[in-house]
């Protein structure tokens, strides 16, 4: 099995262990194929009739308030809110509907990149992982990457929130992060219970891994206490994981929000490259198409992603001037930040264990349970996620790793390093040139090697004895932290989190405009002026549920 998981801080850190007594006090502290959601223009309504799909532009509407350019996560809670409000909304994606079968089914999103539905980018070498390229799956379709991802739903520790500007921090996002949800294990001061998507605690379910509960013992047995919601007030800990999943079934963003609307419309143009932004006298106007342009009466709402949104800003003549220059793309205004700044969880892939018996299969994402742990400061935000994933996963440059077998997953929580999305050409259809750089700054790769040892600990636990054989990855010989760094080049996979292209502050302001063009706005990850300490679905729905507010405030 060789599928990766899915999607500002500096200090500097000399490599040295987990120092577990100030981490244990700082833990203590601390879809459906929318085919049937939908109608076609032109067919009987489906279940719901909030929804027009449009397979060409001739069939599109005489007008629109709103055009939303991409239907990932934050474009469809854009077009819900939008279209409860009485607004023409018109959401354009270049993707089609899910009609894969493995959309449906939590156990096999592993199957779901690399598809159709996955534009399937690639970064460019990484000189800090010794030139290797890394994939970067982005959904392809209705939904975006809530589509294809490993359904992880958790906002994170409020600390990573309260580093962003005022109005944006935590107890800001808060009522949003609850309007979105409902939770299974209901409603409370920390967790919504009517909102349009449904969040699966594994602590509200019986048929969890017993792998899992091995990991959960072993973490324990090291002093780590247990959080009964780790996605609620204790954000640190052991905890089981929490999914977007409604009745066993992925509950993505399309179903989610587009599924519920029913007596309002929102016209989908699907299968439909947007080539840019239409901009006359310094306002948006409207976006391109291949043989038109189509207009919005208030304003264009972009929503492609932290790869495509700067690259679509960049076509438009919005971004750093030198470099559209370079492509003879006339400046519009000369942004320097847009696609700098770019971030990513890395991840090592992984610890890797032969197991003495047949591991069982998870019947949700296969990482039943998450351990989240601070570095030193009990009011922080986590270093280090280690997750135990009950499948034979490692990356293909690390080497074999036959069944039955399990890993553990250590994942850097606040990377250092710096990253960019600038323009390959000035091509309009030609992918953007992703570099995360990876490891550039010491201090990831000194904190990876405590993630590491952290995992390795966990692994060795008397919890785990009745299935762990042995130690596959690094293996035995591995004993020394320069052992482990040459480990962690092979094995540094990226955790699909890319986010900050277009951060606020710098590209769009703190209502979300794009600085120095009216009628156009950001609203997705690119925006976050930082990265969350958690998986980042569930801030992009948050962060849309507030914009949702600021558009239609005007």
């Amino acid at each position: 099995m060789t599928s990766t998981i899915a999607g500002d801080h500096s200090g500097g850190f000399t490599s040295r262990p987990v120092n577990r007594r100030n981490a244990l006090a700082a833990t203590f502290g601390g879809g459906l194929a929318l085919s049937s959601l939908a109608r076609s223009a032109g067919a009987g309504a489906g279940a719901a009739s909030g929804v027009r799909i449009l397979h060409s532009p001739e069939q599109l509407g005489s007008s629109y308030d709103d055009i939303i350019v991409g239907a990932g996560s934050s474009g469809c809670v854009m077009a819900h809110r939008l279209a409860l409000a009485g607004r023409r909304v018109l959401l354009i994606e270049a993707g089609g509907e899910a009609k894969l079968a493995a959309v449906r089914d939590p156990q096999e999103w592993p199957k779901l990149q690399g598809t159709e539905l996955d534009w399937r980018y690639l970064t460019t070498p990484q000189p800090g992982l010794g030139g290797r390229i890394i994939r970067c799956p982005r959904g392809k379709v209705v939904g975006g990457s809530s589509t294809i991802n490993a359904l992880a739903y958790q906002r994170g520790h409020p600390a990573a929130y309260d580093r962003w500007p005022m109005g944006w921090r935590a107890a800001d996002l808060l009522p949003y992060f609850k309007r979105a949800e409902t939770f299974s294990g209901g409603g409370s001061a920390w967790r919504g219970g009517s909102g349009p998507l449904h969040v699966l605690s594994l602590a509200d379910v019986t048929d969890r891994n017993p792998m899992a509960s091995a990991f959960v013992k072993a973490s324990q047995d090291l002093g780590y206490p247990m959080s009964s919601d780790i996605g609620g007030e204790v954000t640190t800990g052991v905890g089981w994981n929490q999914l977007s999943i409604k009745d066993g079934a992925r509950h993505d963003a399309a179903t989610a929000y587009l599924g519920s609307l029913e007596s309002v419309t929102v016209d989908l143009l699907v299968d439909t490259d947007v080539l840019g932004l239409a901009i006359e006298g310094g306002r948006c106007i409207g976006v391109r198409l291949a043989e038109r342009i189509v207009r919005a009466a208030s304003e264009v709402l972009l929503c492609a992603g932290a790869i495509d949104s700067p690259r679509l800003l960049m076509l438009s003549g919005i971004g750093p001037a030198d470099q559209l220059r370079s492509f003879g793309i006339p400046v519009a205004v000369d942004l320097p930040d847009v696609g700098r700044h770019l971030e990513d969880h890395p991840l090592v892939a992984g610890v890797a264990y032969a197991a003495r018996r047949e591991v069982p299969r998870s019947h949700y994402n296969h990482a039943d349970a998450v351990l989240y742990v601070p570095r030193s400061d009990p009011n922080d935000s986590p270093e280090h996620l280690v997750m135990c994933l009950s499948l034979p996963f490692v990356l293909p440059s690390v080497g074999p790793l036959p069944p039955p077998a399990y890993v553990l997953v250590s994942c850097l929580m606040r990377p250092r390093s710096r990253g960019s999305v600038k323009l390959a050409s000035g091509d309009p259809r030609a992918p953007a040139l992703i570099d995360p750089n990876y490891l550039s700054e010491p201090a990831d790769m000194d904190l990876l090697v405590e993630g590491v040892s952290l995992a390795r600990e966990i692994g060795a636990g008397a919890a785990f004895a009745d299935w762990r054989a042995r130690e596959v990855y690094p293996g035995p010989e591995a004993k020394t932290a320069d052992d482990i760094r040459k480990f962690i080049l092979r094995a540094t996979d990226s955790f699909h989190h890319p986010v900050g292209t277009c951060r606020i502050g710098a590209v769009v302001d703190e209502s979300l405009r794009v600085k120095g063009v009216a009628g156009l706005r950001v609203i997705d990850a690119s925006l976050f002026p930082g990265i969350p300490q958690a998986m980042t679905n569930a801030a992009a729905i948050a962060v849309a549920e507030k914009a949702s507010d600021l558009v239609l405030a005007g």
